[in-house]
């Protein structure tokens, strides 16, 4: 709520950006207290081009928060964008504003050279990061002005490393809940009211806690698993070749199949995670608290049902606190929810995508750019690049990463909101390439995005997810960043989908 003007101003400055390149464009109101939907849409030339496609990107301006004090980790005021050794650094350009700004940039360079063949339409929203609250009704109450859609498009993620490209083909969908107990006596001392006739809460909690889960995590939720399908062998086929590329690039990860393992648990398998505890009164080790509190959420893959496992979930907990005969009461609220999400990588909208992909990304001169130098690289210890991790650890984004351990000096500028990028459509020439063109690695996510699948059902259209970042990129974390070669080929890869896809 302290920041509704800045993100309002972020949406009124985003507008004006697709304004300046001959963009129509709206903000689409939300519920109250929520920021609005930057609606644009870039119309097709018609005397070039006479086809109907209709492309949509969705993107979100608003981000996570961030101490805005040196000493708190940011080199620098994280709201003040600066470049440096290849890199912009700032809160939010990586997660979303810099893949936003490439596929607006990518759009204004077609329509400046008249060479735009399809419609393209771009939904941002300002509550993405709080779980995109009231963007489905904006959306519902504005189907007119959309209009209808054939392709979906985003770019809110990251690679697995820091060298491979990869396109994302499936997201874990999540509930998030609390649950509470509480007592009808006020907080009591355990010297003087004390006995086993007593009902605590924080114990009746803990105990329906204990039973979410048995051992190595399983679910105790009936029902919970039956809906959930086995990796197929094709798609097991994407798995091997994620491990070889990234063992044969980071050796120490371990053998293939650990590595298999470890994907398929975070990407494919539904989970319960417990994030916090609360108690009322004091904290005062004497004290009984007469309210607690616990937060948790559950992350759900494709073929689950996200409104079946949440009426499952309070009717467990439920008949599970009835068993306990307590005198307590309990409240279970579902909160935030999104659907999972399983694209068709086969499709014509991904096959486009890994098209694009590799030739951007395929052998060329290197070549220096005017606005940055050439990306920081790992050392190499005989030949081989340092893992952080344990040798068999499982493989995460900051396993992978090989971030520069450069200090980074920012300037001081309180501005809340960074200029464009440019004045001018990026068309810059990549400084670095990859030494041979090569598929990209197709990756699910254990995070969710609630807006994808909801946009897939409302507009009948399929969608794919381009990952603009890479993995020591600091998403949500101090000193975030993303790489100047990385949105320069990203805006080159977005202008080339938009070229293809309505040619068929």
């Amino acid at each position: 709520m302290k920041c509704r003007a800045d993100s309002r101003r972020a949406a009124s400055w985003l507008r004006s950006v697709f304004k300046r390149h001959g963009a129509v464009t709206e903000l689409l109101s939300t519920e109250q207290g929520c920021n609005p939907v930057v609606f644009a849409e870039f119309r097709r030339n018609l005397i070039k081009q006479n086809t109907k496609t209709r492309i949509l990107f969705y993107g979100h301006y608003d981000v996570v928060a961030a101490k805005n004090t040196q000493d708190k980790g940011w080199s620098a005021n994280p709201f003040s964008m600066h470049g440096k050794d290849g890199y912009v650094y700032g809160r939010g350009v990586t997660d979303n504003k810099g893949p936003v700004m490439a596929a607006i940039y990518a759009v204004a360079e077609l329509v400046a050279q008249h060479s735009l063949e399809c419609d393209v339409v771009f939904l941002i929203e300002g509550e993405e990061e709080r779980g995109s609250r009231g963007f489905k009704q904006a959306i519902v109450q504005s189907k007119n002005l959309i209009g209808s859609v054939d392709y979906i498009l985003l770019a809110n993620s990251y690679w697995l490393d820091d060298e491979v490209p990869c396109l994302t083909y499936g997201l874990r969908g999540v509930i998030h809940a609390t649950v509470e107990v509480h007592s009808d006596e006020p907080d009591l001392h355990s010297g003087v009211d004390g006995s086993k006739l007593l009902d605590e809460p924080v114990k009746d909690l803990m105990s329906l806690l204990a039973r979410l889960t048995g051992p190595h995590g399983k679910v105790q939720i009936p029902q919970f698993y039956d809906d959930v399908k086995s990796v197929t062998a094709q798609e097991k086929l994407l798995y091997e070749e994620i491990a070889r590329t990234l063992i044969e690039r980071n050796p120490d990860l371990g053998s293939s199949n650990n590595l298999i393992n470890s994907l398929l648990a975070r990407w494919a398998d539904a989970t319960l995670s417990i994030h916090n505890f609360k108690t009322s009164g004091p904290q005062n080790s004497t004290i009984i608290p007469r309210h607690a509190q616990a937060s948790l959420s559950l992350r759900l893959v494709p073929n689950q049902s996200v409104a079946q496992i949440a009426f499952d979930l309070s009717t467990y907990l439920n008949a599970e606190f009835a068993r306990l005969e307590s005198k307590n009461h309990l409240t279970v609220t579902i909160g935030n929810q999104a659907e999972p999400w399983l694209g068709d990588y086969n499709n014509k909208l991904f096959q486009t995508l890994e098209r694009a992909i590799m030739e951007v990304w395929s052998p060329r001169v290197p070549r220096r750019t005017s606005l940055s130098s050439q990306p920081p690289t790992a050392r190499s210890v005989n030949g081989r690049r340092p893992s952080t991790g344990a040798k068999g650890a499982p493989a995460t984004s900051s396993t992978l990463a090989q971030g520069s351990s450069t200090p980074v000096i920012l300037p001081t500028d309180k501005t809340p909101l960074s200029p464009p990028i440019m004045d001018s459509p990026l068309s810059m020439t990549p400084s670095t390439t990859f030494p041979r063109a090569r598929r990209p690695l197709y990756i699910r996510e254990g995070g969710s995005i609630p807006a994808i699948r909801f946009l897939e059902k409302e507009f009948g259209a399929p969608a794919a997810h381009l990952p603009c970042g890479q993995a020591s990129d600091n998403a949500h974390l101090d000193n975030e960043r993303i790489r100047v070669l990385n949105l320069y080929n990203s805006k080159e890869i977005f202008r080339k989908v938009f070229v293809e896809l309505p040619r068929g």
